[in-house]
């Protein structure tokens, strides 16, 4: 889910660019892109297309803020979001610099564009229609990649407040997430929680399970007009009726299907050296370690000191999970901590340049998607340069062929700009050009994920064991031979 706002800029440009793009804010300036100029000098680089505008008009720039929900998204993916939305939104024409934000809980984009364009230095036009737009483009990019959105989109200024207000936990659906989450620590049952909801002055409907139930469960405080559905979308996926029920069940350690006893048979793996092969995916990766976990359960919560047979169960299980955890350690060749930190260093290092690669990949990419922009601009309307400049009347021609005229030089300027030599290029070379580097960026980016998926998996290993091992027991019937104790 992102939500978009947008403000006008006109007399603070060099420190809003300054703000958006540091360093400890964008990963040391890796989650900052540009079109059209260099993030370092935006301010003077604006200042060319700003010179041809009105002076009276004092609007410099626009900084367009997409947040998106904590925990939803990683910080290279709301990166190519706002690339793909400052490509829908200002069609190649505006010079801009795009910077993502990662200091906050929730990751968010800082697109800041030239109010006026390269091509016919008209501005930027800023309305209620234009902010609908962004939001629109928006919403699509999120569905797009599998991001969810905010329903009843027209109502813009309400949903965002509502969104704010449910960041913040003082929002009335807030209110009933935490009482819901309240009842069902303290209930036993999934009846006692009903009862322990109406006794909060809440009205219930579709609380029964079996043929002819309702679909949804609904809730209703006190004080307001509407019921609320328990559905994914309304409250969360946590708090429809089925998991509700199945949350009763874990607290109070009465569901058998939390106890599988045949889920860690398996211990197939890879071995490290193997693993930087380039035929490595991320699909690869998480089918070897399928069978294997990587967490222990928490047995510090007050449920297992209040059941000696939860915790019984809870230690049996945990035994399982380590011993199945250091036989695919010691199969990969990670069974001292030594190798396995060691292993980790170089697993890190390697992520992370592979992540540098593929942040150099999308910038080049951009660049030449705009260039490939042009490129086709260009070649479409160059044979109206042709005809103006053979023209026996060209300023006829012109006033007739006034819009394709002003494509072909605008997209002519940007070319060289960008340093293509508009008199030897090929299209086709540039379409060619732009398909490699595609699927090398493409390539590289499955290599990057596989590398962070082994890295999560053997770090939660690493940090199981050693919890495992190092926690004071009445008796420690389990110990690895093969820990490395130096």
């Amino acid at each position: 889910m992102a939500v978009t706002k947008i403000h006008a800029i006109k007399f603070t440009l060099r420190k809003a660019v300054e703000y958006i793009i540091n360093g400890d804010k964008t990963d040391d300036k890796i989650l900052v892109s540009s079109f059209g100029c260099a993030p370092q000098t935006a301010d003077y680089d604006f200042k060319f297309a700003l010179s041809h505008t009105r002076q009276s008009d004092t609007i410099k720039a626009f900084h367009l803020i997409q947040s998106f929900q904590p925990g939803e998204i990683t910080p290279d993916e709301a990166h190519t979001i706002g690339e793909e939305l400052a490509g829908k939104l200002l069609q190649g024409k505006y010079s801009y610099v795009l910077a993502t934000h990662i200091d906050k809980n929730h990751v968010h984009n800082h697109l800041l564009f030239c109010a006026a364009n390269n091509i016919d230095y008209h501005k930027y036009h800023d309305c209620i229609q234009s902010h609908y737009k962004i939001r629109n483009i928006s919403d699509s990019l999120c569905r797009e990649h599998n991001k969810s959105v905010i329903d009843n989109s027209r109502k813009i200024n309400r949903t965002y407040n509502e969104w704010q207000h449910d960041r913040k936990g003082d929002s009335w659906k807030s209110q009933i997430k935490k009482d819901i989450d309240e009842c069902i620590k303290k209930a036993q049952s999934y009846e006692e929680f009903i009862r322990l909801m109406k006794e909060k002055n809440y009205e219930i409907n579709g609380e029964s399970f079996g043929e002819g139930a309702a679909k949804y469960i609904t809730f209703r405080p006190l004080g307001k007009d509407r019921f609320v559905r328990g559905r994914a979308s309304s409250l969360g996926s946590e708090y429809t009726k089925e998991r509700i029920r199945e949350r009763i069940e874990e607290n109070s350690g009465t569901k058998e299907e939390v106890r599988p006893e045949s889920a860690y048979s398996g211990t197939a793996g890879t071995a490290p050296e193997a693993f930087f092969k380039s035929g490595l995916t991320l699909e690869k990766v998480l089918q070897e370690f399928r069978n294997t976990p990587t967490d222990l359960i928490d047995t510090s919560s007050e449920k297992f000191a209040n059941s000696i047979g939860l915790s019984r169960w809870a230690d049996k299980e945990n035994m399982k999970r380590a011993t199945a955890i250091l036989a695919e350690l010691g199969r990969l060749g990670l069974g001292s901590e030594k190798a396995l930190n060691e292993h980790l260093e170089e697993l890190h290092k390697k992520a992370r340049a592979d992540k540098k690669e593929v942040v150099r990949l999308d910038k080049e990419l951009q660049n030449f998607r705009h260039i490939l922009n042009f490129a086709r601009q260009y070649e479409e309307n160059k044979k109206y340069a042709d005809a103006y400049n053979t023209s026996k009347d060209p300023d006829r021609y012109y006033r007739s062929h006034h819009y394709q005229l002003t494509l072909f030089w605008g997209a002519e300027e940007r070319l060289q700009h960008f340093g293509v030599d508009t008199r030897k290029f090929k299209l086709k070379d540039i379409e060619e050009h732009y398909k490699q580097l595609t699927a090398d960026r493409s390539r590289l980016a499955e290599s990057y994920k596989a590398k962070e998926a082994e890295y999560t998996r053997l770090k939660k290993m690493n940090d199981s064991i050693k919890k495992f091992l190092d926690e004071p027991r009445k008796s420690q019937p389990f110990q690895s031979k093969n820990r490395d104790k130096g």
